[in-house]
């Protein structure tokens, strides 16, 4: 899946561009609302395959695209 802009991914513009709200994510998989906030703000996820595979459905997006997401809230944080 080639995405057509170029700028960096994040976590957050991903959720919004799914129209999901921080709860929303956190409940598709099972994990606290606060979690997803930290995810944000550059906190490493710990996450099953089961959860990664469900963030990719829920953010119709690729595996680097999720990847990159993490790598530029982790980048932001530091």
């Amino acid at each position: 899946m080639e995405r057509q802009n170029k700028e960096p991914l994040s976590l957050m513009s991903l959720r919004k561009r799914a129209n999901l709200s921080q709860r929303q994510v956190a409940q598709a998989i099972d994990v606290q609302t606060q979690t997803v906030g930290r995810w944000e703000q550059g906190s490493t996820p710990r996450l099953t395959p089961s959860q990664t595979k469900k963030l990719l459905e829920v953010f119709d997006c690729s595996l680097d695209d999720l990847i990159e997401a993490f790598e530029t809230a982790k980048a932001a944080s530091a």
